[in-house]
């Protein structure tokens, strides 16, 4: 996502105005940590593009979690298992 794309969700002028997205799918390092995700609306965002997503309110469905010092998302606790992150497929 380019920083134009995050200037246009702040001000609310992209097309279509605002769209609660949900995350489809994960990318990982080695160690198994989260670094990309694939949005439903086909886009495919780093873990601080997603984190600032977030903080927007475009990712409702997720909070913001910090771990070593590091911003990750975590979807809101509920009794699915199959909207966690997590369960994700990897892209």
């Amino acid at each position: 996502m380019s920083e134009n794309m995050v200037e246009s969700l702040e001000t609310g002028s992209e097309k279509g105005g605002f769209m609660a997205l949900r995350i489809v799918g994960r990318r990982e390092n080695d160690t198994g940590a989260n670094t990309h995700y694939k949005l439903s609306d086909g886009r495919i965002v780093t873990r601080e593009e997603a984190v600032k997503l977030c903080k927007l309110g475009y990712l409702p469905g997720y909070n913001i979690i910090m771990v070593n010092g590091v911003e990750y998302l975590r979807d809101n606790p509920d009794t699915k298992v199959s909207d966690n992150i997590d369960s994700q497929p990897l892209i």
